[in-house]
This record gives C-alpha cells, structure tokens and sequence, in this order.
C-alpha cells in the first residue's frame, strides 16, 4: 500500500492548495466588491454585527451558556461596531482596532475552555464546534478581513496617507467619500497583473492550437 499512501499525501496536498487558491480568488472579489459598494458593506455588516449580539443573549437566556463566554463576546462585537465609524478605512494602532484584537483572542479562549470543561459539550462533533464558531467569533472579523484588502493605506505597498482619508475627499461610485488620485489595493492591482497576464497568453494558444491541427 506504499503506492496508494502516496497517492493520497499527494491527494491531500492538492486539496489543500486547492482550497487556498480558492479562498485567495474569493478574497479578491469580494474585496473588489467592497471597494464598489462600500455604504452596502457598511450596512451589511452592522446587522451581522446586531444579529451576533442578539445570538449572544438567546444563548445565554435559552442554553444558559456562560455569562463569561457571553458578555466577552458581546463586548468584542460592540468595538466591532465602534470600527465601523471609519469603514473601510481601518487604522491598525487606533484602539478600536488593537482592542478587538485582543477581544478576538479572549473569544476564541473563552469558547475553547467552554467546549473543553462543559458537561454538555462531551459528545459535541468538531463540526458542530467549528460551525458555532464561525457565526459567532469569526464572521464579522472576516468581513473586516475583506475591508482591509480593498484599503491600500494598511497594506504593504500601499499608500502612506492614513487608513481615515485625506482632508480632500471626492465622490465614490456610490455616494461614499473616496480620496482624490487612491491607487488600487496591492491585492487589486495584483488580480489586474494575473488578468492581463491571462489575456496576452489566452489569444498566443488559440494561435498555436490552429496552426498545429493544420500541420496534422
């Protein structure tokens, strides 16, 4: 079986860059979506951000589930929402910012020991763990995971002004204050390369792919 073992670490391998590829492409659309529709964005993520706050005190009232867990949780999704003041632009040393950090780490700390040292939770599936924790520690820092790849001011590579605007702002597509003269994020210019890249080699295969059936 020394043959199929290999064929499946390679198997597994595959998957998993697969999987990666995957979830970079997706990043880069919605980050491009974000950058189009940023008032959308904006409201879409203040009702998750509700929506998570109200789970938080259903599970604590119906399930009874630790006033600890809960409240760390809730309090993590009220700085959450205090970052949505200057969305998308998202400055990484304002308080704000390092204090939902740090309320992330507690979270995920605080529903790990949780799942670990609660009766309840003895027969519960790692799926089941890993589906209550997306909604309710990690679906809104993933939106703003999305916010930070469409603003270039706190990524490499980026501009140097500040991730709040400058005093200059002009009109977006939709309403929201733009910079005057903002470059496209690294992750956006990045996809246009790859894209462009794509159609210069596209049209050289449909040339030689012709040529060669006639040579047959």
């Amino acid at each position: 079986m020394r043959a199929a073992t290999l064929v499946v670490i390679v198997g597994a391998y595959l998957f998993v860059l697969f999987c990666l590829v995957s979830c970079c492409t997706g990043l880069v659309y919605l980050a491009e979506l974000v950058e189009e529709y940023t008032r959308l964005t904006r409201r879409i993520i203040n009702y998750v951000i509700k929506f998570v706050i109200a789970l938080h005190v259903i599970l604590l009232v119906v399930d009874g589930l630790p006033v600890v867990s809960i409240g760390v949780g809730i309090v993590s999704h009220v700085f959450y929402y205090r970052m949505l003041k200057t969305f998308p632009y998202i400055s990484l040393t304002s308080c704000d910012f390092l204090g939902s950090a740090g309320l992330l780490i507690l979270s995920h700390v605080v529903w790990i020991r949780f799942f670990q040292t609660d009766p309840r939770c003895a027969y519960v599936s790692t799926l089941w763990m890993l589906g209550f924790i997306v909604v309710m520690v990690w679906v809104v820092p993933f939106a703003f995971l999305v916010s930070l790849a469409s603003n270039e001011s706190v990524l490499p590579g980026g501009s140097s002004l500040g991730g709040f605007g400058s005093s200059d702002p002009v009109s977006h597509g939709n309403g929201a204050p733009r910079r005057k003269g903002r470059q496209q994020s690294t992750v956006i210019g990045l996809l246009n390369y790859l894209k462009s890249k794509r159609d210069e080699v596209l049209p050289m295969v449909s040339q030689v792919v012709p040529s060669s059936r006639r040579n047959v």
